[in-house]
């Protein structure tokens, strides 16, 4: 008995060993991390495609497994390549429109709404009598700007370009490779763990596949049906640039809660300045009213509508428990924290239930994912 516990014991040491060393790894190498993690998503959003394309047949010949894994990713690629080339133009004219400014009436525009902002400023003693918003500003700029060497910034354009490309060929890679050989890459997995624990991490890695691809399509979902409505309302209301703001929008709802404020906030800053270089005597509450209420109206249909119906059952997880989840993410690692709470708290539920489904708070926090259970068991495979 002493012995058998003694084992426990070690083997559990041993676990929170490998389990530390992998999370210092993955902080030590984040670039390395980062690459993995995205391709990890994109392979879970290719892989219905690719399960999709392995089933069509000329005749009888079917498309094999490594074609429907590099059609599925060019089926990705060209996706986001078509939405990039869809804003493109409206960031082109934006440009032109840009250099195309009457610089004096423009200088004399923002000078007047400088002033009633330096008045406001000293009104509350926010800065000294003597000082005011532009000189602050120009000062800031200018000492920041001497900072930067034209070496330094070669360098450092260089280094980013590079960056850039290793990061675009890393995650094309990484993902045709995990989406090519996820059953190899299961089963190497399963194979590398005690044999007494091999049926619970095949079922692990089983359910957690599903779950999160489920997870990214919807939200793939969720971020186009975001961006149509938002466009929509926009282009009805004829604010210039709408398609960008949209985009954007859209974009922006993979960051819960705080994405949808941003977005909000760029796109009133973009309808303004594009309205204004138009016509200067614009009614500036007219267009941010517009916008915001546009934004409004597509959080509301977000957080009561789309969002509880896709991260819950995607996941199969409260509402409430999802809001939970993204508080304490965020609060722990930030933003990204906030973007990965949701699919790392779903692997973490599916874990505990296998492993301590026996406890009472477990299996009260895990009863949603009983159903999904019994699918798997009602049709075992083997690892």
């Amino acid at each position: 008995m002493k012995k058998n516990t003694r084992n426990t014991i070690i083997g559990s040491i041993s676990i929170l060993i490998v389990i530390a060393l992998i999370i210092y790894l993955g902080w030590y190498f984040s670039h390395i991390t980062i690459f993995i993690i995205i391709a990890l998503i994109i392979s879970l959003l290719a892989n219905p495609l690719k399960l999709l394309l392995t089933k069509i047949h000329i005749g009888k010949s079917y498309i094999s497994n490594g074609w429907a894994s590099a059609l599925a990713l060019l089926l990705i690629i060209a996706c986001i390549v078509g939405l990039v080339a869809a804003v493109a133009p409206t960031i082109d004219k934006q440009l032109n429109t840009l250099s195309h400014v009457n610089v004096n009436t423009l200088q004399h525009s923002y000078k007047e709404q400088l002033a009633q902002v330096d008045a406001f400023l000293h009104q509350y003693d926010i800065i000294n009598q003597n000082e005011c918003l532009e000189t602050i500003i120009i000062d800031g700029v200018v000492s920041n700007i001497k900072k930067i060497t034209p070496s330094k910034f070669f360098n450092n354009f260089i280094e980013s370009i590079g960056i850039l490309f290793l990061g675009i060929f890393s995650v094309l890679f990484i993902a045709f490779y995990i989406l090519k050989d996820i059953p190899k890459l299961q089963n190497a997995i399963i194979n590398m763990m005690p044999d007494k624990h091999q049926n619970e991490t095949y079922h692990i890695l089983s359910r957690s596949k599903k779950l999160l691809s489920n997870y990214f399509i919807g939200l793939a979902v969720e971020i186009v049906l975001v961006a149509m409505v938002e466009f929509a309302l926009l282009s009805i209301l004829k604010i210039e640039n709408a398609l960008l703001i949209a985009v954007l929008g859209g974009v922006l709802v993979i960051i819960p809660y705080i994405g949808s404020i941003v977005a909000c906030v760029l796109g009133c800053i973009f309808a303004i300045m594009t309205a204004y270089i138009a016509n200067p005597d614009i009614m500036i509450m007219e267009i941010l009213l517009k916008v915001i209420g546009t934004f409004a109206f597509c959080r509301i249909l977000d957080n009561f509508f789309l969002q509880p119906y896709i991260a819950s059952k995607s996941v199969k997880a409260h509402p409430l428990e999802i809001f939970l989840v993204v508080l304490v993410s965020g609060h722990i690692a930030g933003i990204p924290g906030m973007m990965l709470g949701i699919p790392a708290y779903t692997i973490l539920r599916i874990v505990c239930q296998e492993f301590f489904g026996n406890i009472n708070f477990v299996k009260t926090l895990t009863r949603s994912l009983s159903d999904d259970t019994n699918t798997e068991n009602s049709n075992p495979q083997q690892p």
